[in-house]
């Protein structure tokens, strides 16, 4: 008590001998004090220093503290800036709330956390909050009703770019701005009080949140200016939404949620105000509507990524004059642009890519657009000579975007000189022919250049080798010839992209090379180089990604690829290379951290035929080309077995990785397997069959966790085939053949699944598959003449034992969930017409024969079952039913069955058909299908059900129809419990199938479970999956 009066006194001396304009009362001293005593734990950088209070300094004032404005007229704290340092706390704001002149609150980007709950107290202080900035924080759960609503002066409240999950409301009656955007909320009570009490609100921001459901009128946003609702999950017929009088709205973003509707609602057209326009990303159908010359301020209109339909309205081109951008991408227009947005003067971007649309609208209509600058018209049907001089007369444009067309011709002279501020030149996958021309190396503030598949010849301009400002240089599969220059990288080092593969380029890799030092991906593979890899290729810290394979190099492998610590793919299969292979490769296990080549365009072709076609597989970078040109390339057809696969780059490692793909085959490496191999920890291919290796296989091997092929075929290796192999859980393809290998095969994990002819050719080798230890010769002789067939019958026998085990799996969940229900409803009508895969139709009259299945595994036998209700389960046996059917254009996968890790590699594994039977068995929980935009919007049934399991809403998981029986719910959530954890976001997480029937064998179907006891571990399960790597 002494202290506390002794501390009042003191600062009531310092206020006394100060000027009353520029000093801060008591009061105010001690609550900023107590402000940061009760709401900073960390001041890393040291700017909160300055608040203190003591005898060495009897003039200091808040005033003068970091961040505290005062009022020039009273010298009362008015403004309280913190934003960006990087302070750390549970915020208390109740100590701030008694400051009664406090306008302007900004704490953005800190880390402050908590719920920002406060006192009763508090609630009656005379809060003077006008502005409140808390984004950009660590805010992560449910904010109190009425925050704030004690501060009538309240305007304009930020909560931007946290993890709040929700609450607020109802919030004061004086806000005019709120932005919520970039959270995780979920609670659609809050959107849905926010949009019916908004006759006050000007700015309303809800972008990227967790939102589902209806989305509701807003007849009574008469003051709006700004609603942005963008990349939610909000449904339904957006046709016959009511705006309301909508004459004050400015901006309305509604991008990426599942909105459907055959037009777009009739009220739109009352927001004559508009200046920006965005529903991008719905599932809107029909024709785009011709009402736009009631917006005579538009200046930026995005419909792009629906299904729109037919012709481009020429209305649109009417009332073009203010627009600025114009994107219509991604939808199914044809036709092209009419001769009426020739007035669209302002017109700064415009990308109308992935249609259908055809014709010569680019020499007709876009080329006398005289404010283009970027042009997108990727993924058309639009042919003839490719229009490039055309579009010389805009003047200003700095990306030209025509992939993936059918344009023919040579790429014309002068482009450059004529268009001064081009950036981008994209033009793959046309047509092109002839030479490039020698001035393309005059354009020196060119970044992007992509020519990949045309029919290009002749050498690359000297000049585009040292152009000062190129980063893409992307040319690969044309029939470019003559050598790479030392002038490479000669003028600058911004190149970060070099692919060149597939081409007939001769001569070597110049030294130049490696003065290249911002390279991240480069490919030369296919092309007829020779000489040796530069050895100074350390010196390329970025580079990511290295593509050798099919030349002629020779010479050793430069150690110094260890000083490259962001390599993670690294292929020189098919070369002449020699020497030992240096242990420095593996030098970068566990220091990789990810990001440098995220985000890339990819399409990987997989060798599935084993050592019969060289090398694991080949990587090409897939900006603006479609997957059916790339299906018709040669190389594609060079081998028996290949699939392809697409998508976007993504580190499969959060940190501390290593190299994922290592392919040295087909060399005449000589010496032995490195050791530190087996530390690279995130491997998932290794190829170095067909090479002249010795030793042993390394027991180091078992340390390669996330291993998927694994390729020593074609050496001299000798010694045993190591145990530790047979830990390894996502080893899907193993090749040991034709080597000296000796002793038993290891029973354990996968290696005896593998076909005998991944370990031919090994003398001394035996076990499953091969002929049992100790058998004679005779017998092995036998077993190779007539074990082709022996292996298949078993092969065939295995499988169908695995099928008949999965089938009842699903069959006894089935009979489980249906019990409760009255018999006569199985029973009642025919099944007929059901779709296949085929041509067939199962017809099948109501006469239901009982189908009988016993496995010795299970106590109780099946029962109540019947073809039937299989065949209605499987929709007939149809594709869509089928786990893994994707075509090969894509990533291989039925999407909605796929796991998250078939993103991240090119594998299937026994862990990702596990994640596929969980979404079967949540398909049959829930009554709903794994993938339906009107339910989900661009989530899924799996995201969908993990949400409600954290919100603590599981029950709405499942079917109304499986539910009303005590005893049986309880079983509806043994089962839920079952489906999560094999749709665990880690495969280490994941059972094994045989831990699935185990677990079913112990379900009892007469016992009550505490399984609702124990679900919120479940939910805390399903969170930490997201964010903990393996």
């Amino acid at each position: 008590m002494e202290s506390d009066c002794f501390a009042f006194l003191f600062l009531f001396l310092i206020a006394s001998t100060a000027s009353p304009s520029s000093m801060a009362t008591p009061e105010e001293v001690s609550a900023l004090i107590r402000f940061k005593r009760s709401s900073v734990d960390s001041d890393p950088k040291g700017f909160l220093q300055n608040w203190t209070v003591d005898g060495s300094d009897s003039g200091s004032t808040p005033c003068s503290w970091n961040g505290v404005v005062c009022s020039a007229a009273d010298g009362r704290v008015c403004s309280l800036n913190l934003s960006n340092m990087g302070v750390t706390g549970r915020l208390n704001l109740e100590h701030l709330m008694a400051l009664p002149s406090l306008l302007d609150l900004n704490l953005r980007g800190n880390s402050f956390y908590g719920n920002l709950s406060y006192s009763r107290t508090a609630s009656s202080l005379p809060c003077g909050f006008e502005t409140v900035d808390l984004s950009s924080n660590t805010f992560n759960e449910t904010i109190p009703s009425e925050f704030l609503s004690s501060c009538p002066r309240l305007v304009s409240l930020n909560l931007s770019r946290n993890s709040i999950r929700g609450g607020i409301f109802p919030f004061g009656a004086s806000v005019r701005e709120l932005d919520l955007s970039r959270n995780r909320i979920s609670d659609y009570g809050l959107l849905n009080y926010s949009l019916s009490s908004c006759s006050g609100l000007s700015y309303l921001n809800f972008s990227d949140n967790k939102l589902t459901g209806r989305l509701g009128d807003v007849p009574s946003c008469t003051s709006l200016t700004f609603l942005d609702l963008s990349y939610n999950n909000l449904s339904g017929d957006f046709s016959a939404f009511d705006l309301g009088t909508c004459g004050s709205m400015m901006v309305l973003d509604l991008s990426y949620n599942g909105l459907n509707g055959t037009a777009l609602p009739l009220s739109l057209a009352s927001c004559r105000k508009l200046e920006e326009l965005n529903l991008s990303g719905n599932n809107f159908t029909g024709e785009i509507p011709s009402f736009w010359k009631n917006f005579v301020s538009l200046r930026r209109l995005s419909l792009a990524n629906n299904r729109f339909s037919g012709e481009i309205p020429p209305e649109l081109g009417q009332t073009c004059g203010t627009l600025v951008e114009l994107n219509l991408a991604g939808n199914g227009l044809t036709g092209g642009l009419l001769s009426t947005f020739v007035s669209c003067s302002s017109l700064q971007r415009l990308d109308l890519g992935d249609n259908q649309l055809s014709g010569d609208f680019v020499e007709q209509v876009i080329s006398t657009l005289p404010a283009l600058r970027y042009l997108h018209l990727p993924f058309n049907n639009i042919s003839g000579p490719v229009p490039l001089a055309a579009l010389t007369s805009c003047s200003l444009l700095e990306v030209i975007d025509l992939g993936s067309n059918e344009f023919t011709g040579e790429i014309p002279t002068g482009l450059c000189s004529s268009l001064p501020n081009l950036q981008r030149i994209l033009l793959p996958n046309n047509f092109l022919s002839g030479a490039m021309p020698l001035d393309l190396g005059n354009c020196t503030n060119l970044r992007s250049l992509d020519l990949s598949f045309n029919e290009l010849n002749g050498p690359v301009p000297p000049g585009i080798w040292s152009l000062p400002k190129l980063v893409d240089l992307v040319i690969w599969a044309n029939n470019l010839s003559g050598e790479i220059p030392e002038s490479l990288c000669s003028n600058s080092t911004s190149l970060e992209t070099l692919i060149l593969s597939y081409n007939i380029l001769t001569g070597s890799i110049p030294s130049s090379l490696t003065k290249c030092v911002n390279l991240v991906w480069v490919s030369l593979s296919g092309n007829r180089l020779t000489g040796r890899i530069p050895s100074r290729i350390g010196r390329l810290q970025s580079l990511a990604i290295l593509q050798l394979g099919n030349n002629n190099l020779s010479g050793e492998i430069p150690p110094e690829f260890g000083s490259c610590q962001n390599l993670i793919w690294l292929d020189l299969a098919s070369n002449r290379l020699s020497g030992a292979i240096p242990r420095t490769l593996a030098s970068q296990a566990g220091l990789i951290v990810p990001g440098i080549v995220s985000g890339k365009q990819f399409a990987f072709l997989r060798n599935e035929a084993g050592n019969i076609c060289p090398g694991a597989g080949v990587l090409f970078e897939f900006e603006d080309i479609r997957p059916e040109r790339l299906a018709n390339f040669p190389l594609v057809h060079s081998c028996p077995a290949t699939r392809i696969y697409t998508g976007t780059t993504v580190y499969s490692f959060p940190g501390n990785g290593s190299m994922i793909y290592l392919d040295l085959s087909y060399n005449s490496l000589s010496g032995t397997i490195p050791e530190n191999f087996g530390s690279m920890d995130y491997l998932q291919v290794l190829n170095l069959g067909h090479n002249e290796l010795t030793g042993t296989i390394p027991e180091t091997f078992g340390g390669l966790r996330m291993i998927g092929v694994l390729d020593l075929s074609h050496n001299h290796l000798t010694g045993n085939i190591p145990g530790a192999l047979g830990s390894l859980t996502f080893l899907s393809d193993m090749d040991v053949s034709n080597n000296n290998l000796t002793g038993p095969i290891p029973p354990t994990g996968q290696l005896t699944t593998f076909p005998p002819t991944r370990y031919e050719n090994n003398s001394g080798l035996c076990g499953l598959p091969l002929p049992p230890c100790g058998a004679k010769a005779s017998n092995h002789d036998f077993y190779y003449d007539s074990g082709g067939r022996s292996f298949f019958g078993w092969s065939i026998l295995i499988g169908i034992v695995l099928s008949v085990l999965i089938v009842f799996l699903l069959l006894l969940v089935l009979y489980k969930m249906k019990r409760h229900q009255k018999t006569e409803e199985l029973r009642v009508g025919y099944v007929e017409s059901l779709p296949t895969s085929g041509t067939t139709s199962w017809k099948l009259s109501c006469v239901l024969e009982p189908l009988s299945i016993n496995v010795a595994t299970f106590e109780k036998p099946l029962r109540k079952l019947t073809f039937a209700h299989l065949l209605e389960a499987t929709n007939g046996f149809s594709a869509d039913s089928l786990i893994g059917s994707g075509g090969v254009s894509t990533l291989a996968g039925t999407p909605g069955y796929v796991p998250p890790e078939y993103y991240q590699s090119f594998r299937c594994t026994t862990k990702g058909d596990v994640y596929s039977y969980g979404v079967v068995l949540l398909e049959l929980l829930s009554g709903k299908k794994p993938i339906d935009p009107l339910e989900f919007g661009d989530n899924n049934l799996v995201g969908w059900a993990k949400q409600l399991v954290k919100e603590n809403r599981c029950s709405e998981i499942f079917d109304p129809d499986l539910m009303g029986n005590k005893s049986g719910d309880a079983e509806l959530y043994q089962y839920l419990k079952i489906a999560f954890e094999c749709l665990d976001d880690q495969p280490l997480h994941r059972p094994t199938m045989i831990q699935v029937m185990a677990m079913f064998k112990e379900l009892q179907v007469d016992t009550d479970s505490d399984f609702l006891d124990t679900y919120s571990i479940g939910r805390a399960i399903i969170d930490e999956s997201r964010e903990k790597a393996p």
